[in-house]
């Protein structure tokens, strides 16, 4: 069953039951490297792989940046 999810303002599909990690790999965001929030909270990087995405779910993807 797709359910549909918003990344940063757009609509996405996946997979009822997918993982966060398995989304960010998909998207080309390699987890490692992720700041993810999930309905107005953020998600600890250890726990990317059991967050499971449920219909709805609203999230904000960033990559920190360095440089100076």
């Amino acid at each position: 069953m797709t359910v549909h999810v918003v990344v940063n303002g757009r609509d996405q599909a996946v997979e009822s039951g997918e993982t966060l990690a398995a989304l960010l790999e998909r998207l080309g965001v390699g987890p490692r490297y992720a700041l993810v929030e999930r309905n107005g909270e953020p998600v600890e990087r250890r726990r990317y792989e059991e967050v499971r995405l449920e219909d709805g779910d609203r999230l904000v993807v960033a990559r920190p940046v360095a440089g100076g």
